[in-house]
Formats: C-alpha cells, structure tokens, sequence
C-alpha cells in the first residue's frame, strides 16, 4: 500500500477514492475508516509504519457517511478502540443506515455529475457500531497533545474537523472540501449555505497543512490556500486582502493546550 507521510506522525492512507489519516503517539489514533471491506487496507498501512493494528486504541470519525465510517465496526471490534464522534451522526451509526439528502446542493455542474455517477445509487447501509464518547464544537481531546473539535456542518449536519496543533499546524477538514481538483468544494451538501459559513471559519484558523477525506493533502502555506478560495472578498472599497468573514486580527491562532493529558 502507498501510504504518505503528512507530517513527522501524521499518515494519509489512501482507501480507493476516500483517505483515512493515522495519528502516531504512544498509541495510534485514526481518523475515518473508508468504506466497509477497507479493514485489510488499514491493518496493512498500520504495519507499514511499523506498528500493529492493536495499537489503534482511539478512532475519530469526521462524520457517518459509509465512505468514512462502513469499517468502524469490524475495526472497533478487532482492536478494542474508543470511537468519538459527534452527536448528530450518532443515530446514523448506530441503525447501520445513512440517508441521503432528499435535495442535495452543488457548487458546480462537475460535482452534481461526479454525485450521479458515485454516491446517488451507492448504498447507503454500513454494519452498525457504537460510540464511546460523543464530541461537540470547541471539545480539547486529550490525545496527540490536544486536538481541537471543529462541528462543521453542511456537508452532513454532525461533521466535524480536527485542528491539531504542533511543529505544524494540521486540520483534519474531512468533506468541508475537497483536493482532488484543486482545492474546492466538495462534491455535495446537505445545506449549501451552512457549508460555506463552516468553510468561511475553518478559514481562520492558523494551520499549515490541510487533510481531506477526498484528494491529496496540502502541506505547505495551508490554511492561506483556503482564505483565498472560501471566504469572499469586497470587490469595491477594500483590497482583496480583507475579507468579509472575519477580519485579520480575529484570526484563530490555536496553540497548543498550557497542559497536556
């Protein structure tokens, strides 16, 4: 398997048309599991690294949609790790269906093409599972030094990211965008407008590198990338520099949390 290394301890493991990411600590954290059959690729990319799958003992899902969350059972029963994830997507885990949304909203006619062709008829069951810990927007995980809960919704009412700080900053942007043209929208929304507020804060925060559920992750200058496509610009009285969402001062410069658990 060709895995990529992101940074120092972060992983991007490839599992066909979606990304999981490992997280190496004392233990191993992993975010996403792909698709359900995807257990042999991630056990395989584990070892790869030099570790073994009981390592895993933390798994954070970004959201329930089959592409992100069809292995956290076999995986949660082969390793015995805790699964966090946020509320809203709680219900959709636990009966083993994900439904789709009745309208979905695109931000181009390529993405409502790439929706027809991929998801629209993709099933919409996983093997269901349980969550340990259920995780809310402004959560400080105690893991890998601190990570930070982003609730992100649009794209699925309970998605979030993960911001964790370090050497370099990285977000773990999970299907707010996508990296597979360029960086841009993802390839549909449950609700348009709550996708682009959540893009607009994400891009203020201060991290270097960018991960995606789908595409390749930026690593350098991350963060920049995503002001200049996500949040709009004045046209008239201000430069392009400025920006509506925020302005530069309120920029979130996350740290490290003053104590590590």
């Amino acid at each position: 398997m060709k895995i990529r290394r992101i940074t120092a301890n972060v992983y991007e493991v490839p599992l066909g048309m979606v990304n999981a990411f490992i997280v190496e600590d004392d233990s191993l954290i992993l975010i996403d599991t792909g698709a359900p059959g995807s257990v042999d690729k991630i056990c395989a990319a584990v070892r790869e690294i030099g570790r073994e799958p009981e390592d895993i003992q933390h798994i954070l899902l970004t959201h329930a949609h089959p592409d992100h969350a069809g292995s956290v059972a076999e995986l949660r029963q082969l390793t015995q790790a805790k699964v966090w994830m946020h509320a809203a997507e709680f219900p959709h885990l636990q009966s083993g269906f994900v439904p789709k949304p009745p309208q979905p909203a695109f931000s181009s006619l390529l993405n409502k093409l790439l929706y027809r062709l991929f998801v629209k008829n993709a099933s919409s069951e996983i093997p269901a599972a349980t969550a340990d810990e259920l995780i809310e927007d402004g959560d400080w995980l105690p893991l890998a030094g601190g990570m930070h809960v982003i609730h992100i919704p649009g794209h699925s009412a309970g998605q979030v990211a993960f911001f964790m700080p370090g050497q370099k900053n990285v977000l773990f942007a999970a299907d707010a965008a996508d990296n597979m043209f360029g960086l841009s929208y993802a390839c549909f929304y449950e609700n348009l407008a709550d996708a682009q507020h959540s893009l607009e804060r994400l891009s203020t925060f201060d991290f270097d590198v960018a991960c995606f559920g789908h595409g390749r992750s930026i690593l350098k200058d991350a963060a920049e990338r995503f002001r200049r496509r996500f949040i709009p610009v004045h046209q008239t009285t201000k430069a392009p520099s400025e920006w509506i969402a925020v302005e530069k001062e309120a920029i979130a410069g996350m740290h490290e949390p003053a104590k590590k658990t």
